[in-house]
């Protein structure tokens, strides 16, 4: 079943996780560089970009996780979604085929 609407299935919530990961990716390397109170315009847009998504995992995770390892369960569990995405669309077939 890999008509237009079955593969669009896959490939945009693929598109926007994989977007939100390297985003995550991203502010991680740039906290590296710059301090959180920084105000560069590079520095604010990925905090704008990403600060929701790290304070819906920062509700998910316990209290007794650090801020910074926040940013890095997020990347994990955006991985584990992208991953179960590609299970459930090859499962249901809605996956593209890969080397065929």
């Amino acid at each position: 079943m890999i008509d237009g609407q079955g593969y669009w299935l896959y490939t945009i919530p693929n598109f926007l996780l994989a977007a939100a990961m390297y985003t995550l990716m991203g502010r991680y390397l740039l906290s590296l560089v710059f301090k959180p109170e920084s105000q560069m315009v590079i520095w604010t847009v990925f905090q704008q970009l990403t600060n929701p998504i790290l304070r819906f995992v920062r509700g998910l995770t316990p209290l007794v996780v650090p801020d910074g390892l926040v940013m890095v369960f997020s990347i994990f569990w955006i991985i584990l979604a992208r991953i179960l995405l590609l299970i459930v669309a090859v499962i249901f077939g809605f996956a593209p085929r890969f080397g065929g």
